[in-house]
C-alpha cells in the first residue's frame, strides 16, 4: 500500500504543478549510510541559488516517514513517530510540531518529486548531511546524526560546548596545505582570561554566525561557518586581492586563538602552496553591525568561481584570468531598444512532445521567427533571438546573450505539458518571472498572451528558472499552452494562433516599453 500511495501522490503532483526543464539541475548522486540510494532522474539533488535541494520522497522512503499531499493548499505533511512536520511549496517556512522554522529556500516540484534543502532534511529528519562538491554528491548519515548526545552534554560544560569547532578539530596541517587547527590549551594559559568576553558573547548568542574554519590548499580557500551565509565578493586593484566580506557573521574563539594578532589588527594564513597568492588575512570587518571580512592578497590578479553548499561551507576556486573576455557589443541600431527573444529547447532538446508527436522546440521556433517579422521595421524595438533554427544555446548561453547584448527586456517562449495520467486535462496560458523587478513585465505580457491564445488563464507566477533568474533585465518565461491538451495542442501548431501569439508579444513589448499603443497588425 505504501508503494502505490506514493504512485497516488506521485500523480498528484504532476497533475498540479508544470514540470520544469528548464531549471539547470546539477545532476548529483544521493548516498544514506554509505550507499547509493535511487532518485528519479528528473529529481536528483541540485544545486539552486546555492542551495542543495534533495528529494524528500526519496529519503522520507528511507526512513520510514509517511506523507500526506493536500492539492488545494500545496501542503505536504510528514509524520514519524511523535515528529509532524508540514510544509508548503513555494514558502520558505515549515511547520515542526507546531513551531514555526526557516527554510534556506522554498520547496520545489521536478518532476513528481518534492526537492527541499538539504539542511532542513538534516536538522529536522536526525541526519548528519555532507555535499561533496568535487564528486557532485549527497551523503546522509543516520547512524552519526542519531547517537544520544547526553553523554556529550553531561561530561562538558556549556562555555566548552558552545566554543568548540568540530569541523576545525578534524582538519589537518600538512607542508602543502594551509589549515587553521585548535592550540593546545596549556601553550596558551596567558590568552584565556583575555579571551573570557569572547566566549561569552558566544555563548549569549546562539543564533550567531560564527567563522569555524578556514583552509587554503590547491588554489582553493574554504570557508566553514556553524549555518548558512551568503557572502558578499569583490576583486580590487592596487594592489590586487579578492575580498569575502560575511556580513554579521564573528569569528570562533577557537580560529583567534590559533593565529596571533599583528600590528595592522589582522591574522593571517601562511605557507599559501600558490605562487599568485601573497597572503591570506582575516580580521572583524568596520562597521556597527559587524561582520568578518577574508582578503586573499595576490602577486598577479586572478579570477575566481564562488560555490556554497547550503550547509556554511563556502569555496573561492583561483582561476587563471580571462585575457581575452569575450565581448558581444550591442546590436542597437539607431536608438532601437533591444529584445531578446527566446525560443525555449531547440536541437538536441526537443522540448515536451505533444499528443500528436510533434516538439516544442517547433512550436516556439515559429512563434519567435514571428515575433521577429512583425518587429524588423519597427522604429523603436529591435529583435535579437537566442537561436533562429533547430539548435541548442545551454541555459547559461542564453541570458548570456541578453547580458552582453545589454538589453532591455528577455521573453522566453515554451510550451507546457503534463504527463499522461493527467489525461490531458491541464490546460490554458500562464507566464513565469524569477525577481520582482519582473512583475510589471509579467503583468503586461501575459494580458497581452492569454487575450490572443483565448485559452483558460492560469495567472502570473513566480519560479526559479535559469534564464528569467540570470537575465540582468527584465524577464518572462511564457507557456503559451498545453502540448498534452488536444484543444490546446490543435490550436498552437496553426499559423493563425502562432500569429496572434506573436501579435500579442509585440503588442506587450510595445505597451511595457511606452513605444507604440496600437494594435499590431498581421504581415500576412
Amino acid at each position: 500500500m505504501k508503494k502505490y500511495g506514493w504512485v497516488i501522490l506521485a500523480a498528484i503532483l504532476i497533475w498540479l504543478w508544470p514540470s520544469s526543464p528548464h531549471v539547470n539541475a546539477a545532476g548529483a548522486e544521493l548516498f544514506l549510510d554509505g550507499k547509493r540510494v535511487e532518485a528519479p532522474a528528473d529529481a536528483k539533488p541540485e544545486m539552486v541559488n546555492g542551495k542543495v535541494m534533495v528529494p524528500l520522497r526519496v529519503v522520507g522512503e528511507q526512513l520510514g516517514y509517511q506523507f500526506k499531499w493536500e492539492p488545494q493548499a500545496y501542503k505536504i505533511s510528514i509524520q514519524k513517530n511523535s515528529t509532524d512536520m508540514s510544509m508548503y511549496v513555494g514558502r520558505t517556512s515549515a511547520d515542526v510540531n507546531g513551531k514555526t522554522v526557516s527554510l534556506d529556500a522554498p520547496p520545489v516540484l521536478r518532476g513528481s518529486s518534492t526537492m527541499v534543502p538539504l539542511r532542513f532534511v538534516g536538522e529536522q529528519m536526525g541526519l548528519k548531511v555532507d555535499w561533496n562538491n568535487e564528486n557532485k554528491s549527497v551523503n546522509l548519515s543516520q547512524k552519526t546524526a542519531t547517537q544520544p548526545a547526553n553523554k556529550q552534554s553531561q561530561s562538558q560544560q556549556p562555555s566548552q560546548m558552545s566554543t568548540q569547532s568540530p569541523k576545525s578539530t578534524n582538519k589537518t596541517s600538512t607542508a602543502t596545505a594551509t589549515t587553521i587547527t585548535p592550540v593546545e590549551a596549556d601553550k596558551h594559559t596567558e590568552v584565556v582570561s583575555s579571551t573570557t568576553k569572547e566566549q561569552n558573547v558566544e555563548q549569549t548568542t546562539a543564533n550567531a554566525v560564527l567563522v569555524q574554519n578556514i583552509s587554503f590548499e590547491s588554489e582553493r580557500l574554504k570557508i566553514s561557518l556553524n549555518k548558512d551565509l551568503t557572502p558578499k565578493v569583490s576583486k580590487m586593484t592596487g594592489p590586487d586581492r579578492i575580498v569575502v566580506d560575511l556580513p554579521e557573521a564573528s569569528l570562533s574563539t577557537d580560529l583567534l586563538q590559533s593565529f596571533p594578532v599583528r600590528k595592522d589588527g589582522t591574522r593571517a594564513l601562511t605557507n599559501s602552496d600558490s605562487e599568485d597568492v601573497q597572503e591570506i588575512r582575516f580580521a572583524p570587518a568596520d562597521g556597527t553591525k559587524g561582520g568578518a571580512r577574508i582578503v586573499i592578497a595576490l602577486n598577479k590578479a586572478r579570477d575566481y568561481d564562488l560555490s556554497t553548499n547550503g550547509i556554511g561551507d563556502i569555496t573561492l576556486q583561483l582561476r587563471e584570468r580571462s585575457v581575452n573576455p569575450e565581448i558581444v557589443a550591442p546590436t542597437n541600431v539607431e536608438g532601437r531598444r533591444i529584445v531578446v527573444i527566446d525560443p525555449g529547447h531547440g536541437g538536441k532538446d526537443p522540448g515536451a512532445g505533444s499528443v500528436t508527436g510533434r516538439h516544442e522546440k517547433e512550436f516556439t521556433l515559429a512563434v519567435a521567427l514571428k515575433v521577429q517579422q512583425l518587429a524588423q521595421n519597427d522604429p523603436d524595438i529591435q529583435i535579437v533571438l537566442t537561436r533562429n533554427g533547430d539548435t541548442y544555446p545551454t541555459l547559461d548561453e542564453r541570458p548570456q546573450l541578453a547580458n552582453n547584448q545589454q538589453a532591455s527586456v528577455f521573453v522566453s517562449i515554451h510550451g507546457n505539458s503534463m504527463p499522461t495520467s493527467n489525461n490531458g486535462k491541464a490546460n490554458g496560458s500562464e507566464t513565469y518571472y524569477a525577481r520582482q523587478e519582473s512583475l510589471s513585465l509579467a503583468t503586461i505580457m501575459h494580458k497581452h498572451l492569454v487575450a490572443a491564445t483565448e485559452f483558460k488563464d492560469n495567472g502570473i507566477k513566480v519560479a526559479n528558472h535559469v534564464v528569467t533568474r540570470k537575465s540582468q533585465m527584465p524577464a518572462v518565461l511564457l507557456e503559451c499552452g498545453y502540448l498534452s491538451n488536444l484543444s490546446n495542442e490543435a490550436a498552437m501548431f496553426t499559423e493563425e494562433t502562432q500569429q496572434k501569439i506573436a501579435e500579442g508579444i509585440v503588442d506587450g513589448l510595445k505597451e511595457y516599453l511606452g513605444t507604440g499603443t496600437g494594435v499590431t497588425e498581421s504581415l500576412n
